[in-house]
């Protein structure tokens, strides 16, 4: 595995754990997250808790990793196309294989977490009915629909994103080689900046919430993605120069517009556009070094990253459950280490039930590519297996 993918699969691993730390984080302190609007967050003051002020700069804001996720994924799907078209100048994409892969790739693991959902959601006092019909919405990707259901896995609309990403895919990838990465990328810019920034019109307001996930609120991001992968197959990579200053100007961004009403509309843009600064530095040209021990510790649960974020949710109801049954006062330290304990170790053996079974088969490392394909595109060596 080179360096370049190790450092993928780190990214993914970073963003699962991060919503992970966010989540208990919020469990654990609620009121203080940034996410909500500045007037109704609790700030921090002289009063805050010493644990809460102490983890608030890196707990406060792990919900970047669902930016994060949006970026690698428009990243993993487009490069191996780009691969091709800047090798044969056809991206010769076949939908049914794309949309068999994407299938089997997401749906069993979600599935299955559905499933724990309910579970989740059941020692909550959820009733039966209410259950089963959430947990048939959220299988069928209805969330648009009734949105309340939700409630069954607050992480589950994402997937409903990356559902509408798949799916429009295939014309984006025409509409780009058609038309250029610049026009397209300044029309979902527009677009999702029109989304955080203008009012529902009152004749829309009684729809407005079925449109809460629209996937034009947030292809920017994943367009972010596949514009670097374009960039990274044609051998023209983000200078690491530039990676870093996006992502330190990003962040930095994100930050202040979470705190500041006239920018927090768009401060996950900002926080976006940081990942995307994080995600060119990872995959820039350099020199290979040996990873150390946390790299290697993210690479393993990039490899379960995807079935950390699914159930992790509620994995920490059914925790909380507990606790709050047998540990009396205690039951936020004992929530906090079995949920760190339990919760990856579940998503490790979820990965291994659900995901890996169903993952393509890696490519035989012993075949070479043909030379004149490594002359024309002096690209990373992905397998992507994982897609």
């Amino acid at each position: 595995m080179s360096l370049r993918l190790s450092s993928i699969d780190a990214l993914r691993g970073l963003a699962a754990v991060w919503v992970f730390a966010y989540h208990l984080w919020n469990a654990l302190a609620p009121g203080y997250s940034p996410q909500g609007h500045p007037n109704d967050h609790v700030r921090l003051s002289a009063d805050t808790p010493a644990a809460v002020a102490v983890s608030y700069p890196v707990c406060a804001y792990g919900y970047t990793g669902v930016g994060l996720f949006f970026v690698l994924s428009g990243f993993c799907i487009h490069l191996p196309q780009a691969r091709r078209f800047h090798r044969k100048a056809d991206d010769a994409l076949k939908p049914r294989e794309f949309f068999r892969r994407r299938f089997w790739r997401l749906y069993p693991a979600y599935a299955a977490s559905l499933l724990l959902g309910a579970a989740g959601m059941a020692v909550i006092g959820g009733v039966a009915p209410q259950i089963a019909q959430y947990v048939l919405v959220n299988a069928v990707f209805l969330l648009a629909v009734k949105p309340d259901a939700l409630s069954l896995g607050p992480v589950y609309w994402t997937l409903w994103y990356e559902v509408q990403f798949y799916l429009l895919y295939p014309l984006l990838l025409k509409v780009v080689r058609r038309v250029g990465f610049g026009p397209v990328g300044a029309v979902l810019l527009g677009c999702e900046l029109a989304f955080a920034l203008l009012p529902v019109p009152d004749a829309l307001k009684p729809i407005a919430p079925h449109f809460e996930w629209f996937f034009l609120r947030r292809y920017f991001e994943w367009f972010l993605g596949m514009w670097l992968a374009e960039r990274v197959a044609s051998g023209r990579f983000l200078p690491r120069s530039v990676g870093v200053l996006v992502a330190v100007g990003g962040a930095a961004a994100g930050v202040v517009g979470s705190h500041t009403p006239a920018l927090w509309p768009v401060h996950e843009l900002f926080l976006a556009v940081a990942a995307f600064g994080g995600v060119a530095v990872a995959v820039a040209p350099r020199e290979e070094v040996e990873p150390g021990r946390v790299r290697r510790l993210l690479v393993r649960l990039g490899d379960c990253s995807y079935s950390l974020y699914l159930i992790h949710m509620p994995m920490m109801r059914l925790i909380y459950a507990g606790a709050d049954r047998v540990a009396g006062d205690a039951a936020g330290w004992v929530f906090a280490v079995a949920s760190l304990v339990l919760v990856p170790t579940t998503a490790w053996v979820w990965y291994r039930l659900f995901e890996k079974p169903f993952l393509p088969p890696s490519p035989d490392p012993a075949k070479p590519e043909p030379a004149a394909a490594q002359l024309k595109a002096p690209v990373l060596e992905f397998t992507l297996q994982r897609e």
